[in-house]
Parts: C-alpha cells; structure tokens; sequence
C-alpha cells in the first residue's frame, strides 16, 4: 500500500518538499487520493489534529496551503443549530420553562423526528421544533404563544407583555395575507392574517399569523437574531403535530420564508437516527451551508421539495417501476421517517425483500404493519450482508439505503421494512432513508445535494 503524507491542509505535500520543525504531518493512505472524495473528509480531521500536536507551542506559519473554497465557505460564520433526538439526554434544561416546554414524544410506529433549539422574542424564549423541509410556515401551539394570540386567555409563555418584539399582523381584505402565507385568510372577527395547514400524514394545524424576533446560534459560539420573522401562533392542532411544540419550517414559500430570509441555502447533517447519544446532527442555515455532494435539481410541487426518481437498485438488480410517477414527484421529507413510493415501485422492492430473506429470518405479522415485510430478530446483526438499495435520481445522483435505512426498529428484537406503499399519490424519502448523509438545498440555483459522511467530521 502506498501513503501520502498531508500537511494540516487538504494537499498532499510534494515529494521533494523538504521537512521543517514545528510544522505536523500526516501519512495517509494513497489509496484515499485515488478516489472522488471530498477534501471536508479529512480538512476537519487534520485541523483538529494539527491543533492539537502545537497545544503550548507557537504556530506554524510554513505550512499554509489554501483550503478550497468550499472548505472556506465551511468555516465562515453561519447559523448553526443542533438536531436533537427526541430521546436525547442532552437536551438543554429549560429551567425556565419547565412547566411549558415538553418532551415531544413521538408514537414510535409513527417514526421519529429531530427537534431544533432556537430562542424566540425579546428577552429571548428557547424552543424546541421539529425540523420539517415539508412546511413553509414555522410555529408554535397556543401554550407556547398565547400572548400573540388575543382571542386566548391565559396567561402565555411567548406573552408581548414579555417580548417587546412581537407584532401582530392586521389586515383589510383576504389577499393581504395570502401575501404572507398561501393558506391565510383575514379574520372577519379580529382582522388578523389566520392560517390553516393541512399535513401529508393527516395532521391539522391553525391560529394567527405574527412577527417576532429568532435567535440562533452562530459557528463562532455567538448568537445571530433574525428581527420580523412571520411565525404562526396556533389556535387549533389535531394529529400527531399535537406532540410537538411546534415545527420549524424550512420549506421556501415567499420572501418572508426563513430559508428566504437566511440566503436561500441550508443543510442539515444526519448520523444514527437511532442512537440519542449522538451529538452531531445539526441545521446549517445561510453561506456556511455544506453543499457538497453529488447534486440533482430541485424541484418544488404543493410547497413541497421534490426531486425525480429514475431507477431503484437492490444490489446488482434493477426494479421495474412506472418511471413517469416519479418525475419530480418524491419530496424530500425531514418530517418524515418512513419512505413512501407509489405501488408500482413499492410491490418489486417488497418483493424483492421478501425472496431475499426468505428461509434466512423468521417472518412475523404485527398489527399496524401488515403490508410491510416484518421479521423477529436483530437488524443489523441478522442484515448482515444485505445488499444496499440505491435510489437513482437525476444527474447520476444516488442516495444509498443500507440496512438502518431501509429497515426499521419496532422492537428490541422486531424490525420492518422502512419503505411503505404510497396512500395519498405522494412519494416521500424520509429521513430513515436520509441516515449518514449531508443534504444540502441550494434555492438560488435549484439544487440538493447529498454527501453520504461522518456529521462528525462537518465539525469545526
């Protein structure tokens, strides 16, 4: 095996490129230069490690190759914000708001979502969200924001009285508000932009339309406030949204959309959906967006992100599908947990599921679940070997489902097929299926890009 030895950069340093104290090297495998990776692989690594080898001594000035341009824009600061799994120990104490803010807990058969901390108002109120690419609109449910609200009564945790920085959004006619948010309306009552929003998955939410101030933090362990963002304040929820807080929507409505209002790019990386230790996970939103990858276009149907299918792969084998149904037809769906396809795909993959591990894993029939695949057993270890699943988008674009993205925990010795048959016509990559991968959303020029990597390693 041949080695290549790396300054604390992302070059390869040259063969007659003479030694010299006080700067560190790194010997790396040639084999990792042959191939197409990306250099944010290894410029964290090497920086963290460069840092630490000069601890208590002078820096290097000698060894200052220039990072690419797509490392730099890495390390500009950017809003960043941490996923946090609904299980996780580290979520923050809110001592504050103890008695308000809860837990969501989301129905394990109905998947698993990421919550994003952010302070809301003036003095600023932390908030937990649930991170959802699928709503346009961000906001909260009455207890949590009853002050903006004047139709409620009690006495709110996001009060004006409280935040300076609240304003309630007045209106004349309907249009007004559809300038704010495509399902709004103007009270007759109160004269008020109200909203209505109705989920893939059957969920109802509607209230108020107001502006407030966002706190975020930045890379630079500072904060960034976001002044007039329109959030909405909820008067009504049913469904599974009524175990959240509230969401924080990154789909890109208008001008008054967050994403908008951040420079149209975010990303968000994703580890081990299913281990709640893992503290890595996090929402990039603006410049510093990671937007690496292998890229398709985007499109945006119904408000939703979506992009095309054009071929779905177990290992070597190709499935036969009705390929137009999947013509910018799938949403890319943080909210989400299963991936959802139409039949005419969804039938050969459970098929093909079903041949391969047929006479290898018990299967087993669970209330709930009936259509899907079931087997008693553990995933990873009994998977073992199981060929990856490729979904082939535009552009050469391959998002790769290993057996944590393509199976799903039901129980400590119970697992599922991941991928469900499509019930609305609508098909969905949920964030299962989005497991160790960097998703980038670039709204300027109508790209996605997936990097299939360590979160860790994303880490300044």
């Amino acid at each position: 095996m041949g080695w290549k030895l790396l300054c604390n950069s992302t070059k390869p340093l040259k063969p007659d490129e003479l030694w010299e104290p006080k700067r560190v090297y790194f010997l790396l495998p040639y084999s990792l230069f042959e191939t197409n990776v990306s250099p944010l692989y290894f410029a964290p690594t090497a920086r963290k490690l460069a840092s630490v080898a000069q601890k208590g001594t002078s820096k290097s000035k000698s060894c200052n190759h220039k990072l690419p341009a797509s490392v730099e824009a890495a390390n500009r600061t950017k809003l960043v914000l941490r996923l946090i799994h609904r299980d996780s120990i580290f979520r923050p104490p809110y001592s504050e708001a103890k008695n308000d803010l809860r837990a969501p807990l989301v129905p394990y058969e109905r998947g698993l979502l990421f919550l994003v901390n952010i302070s809301i108002g003036e003095p600023p109120i932390p908030q937990l969200l649930a991170m959802d690419t699928g709503s346009s609109l961000t906001w909260l449910h009455p207890h949590l924001c009853t002050g903006c609200n004047p139709l409620a009564n009690r006495a709110p945790l996001n009060d004006p009285k409280r935040s300076s920085t609240c304003t309630k959004l007045s209106c004349d006619f309907k249009y007004q508000c559809q300038e704010y948010f495509d399902n709004a309306d103007c009270s007759q009552e109160s004269y008020q932009c109200t909203y209505k929003i109705e989920y893939i998955d059957g969920s109802y939410a509607r209230g108020i339309i107001v502006s407030e101030k966002f706190m975020f933090a930045t890379s630079d362990d500072g904060t960034s406030a976001i002044p007039d963002l329109l959030f909405g304040c909820g008067l009504e929820s049913r469904g599974n949204v009524l175990r959240l807080n509230g969401i924080l929507g990154l789909s890109n409505l208008n001008g008054h959309s967050l994403v908008s209002r951040v420079g149209k790019k975010f990303s968000y990386c994703i580890g081990n959906i299913s281990d709640p230790y893992y503290t890595y996970n996090q929402l990039v939103l603006g410049e510093g967006a990671v937007l690496e990858g292998e890229s398709t276009r985007l499109g945006i149907r119904h408000g939703h992100y979506v992009v095309s299918i054009r071929g779905i792969s177990v290992g070597e084998t190709k499935l036969e599908f009705n390929e137009q149904e999947f013509y910018y037809n799938v949403v890319i769906d943080s909210g989400s947990t299963l991936t959802s396809l139409k039949r005419s795909a969804f039938e050969p993959l459970k098929e093909a599921v079903v041949n391969m591990l047929d006479g290898l894993i018990e299967p087993v029939i669970i209330k709930g679940f009936e259509e899907r695949p079931c087997y008693r057993g553990d995933l990873v270890r009994d998977l073992k070997g199981f060929p990856t699943v490729t979904l082939h988008l535009d552009e050469e674009t391959e998002l790769s489902l290993d057996v944590e993205g393509m199976f799903q925990r039901i129980g400590s010795d119970l697992f599922c097929m991941a991928v469900v048959a499509s019930t609305n016509g609508i098909n969905i990559i949920g964030v299962l299926a989005q497991q160790y991968y960097n998703v980038g959303f670039d709204l300027n020029e109508m790209k996605v890009s997936f990097l299939k990597i360590e979160c860790e390693l994303l880490e300044d």
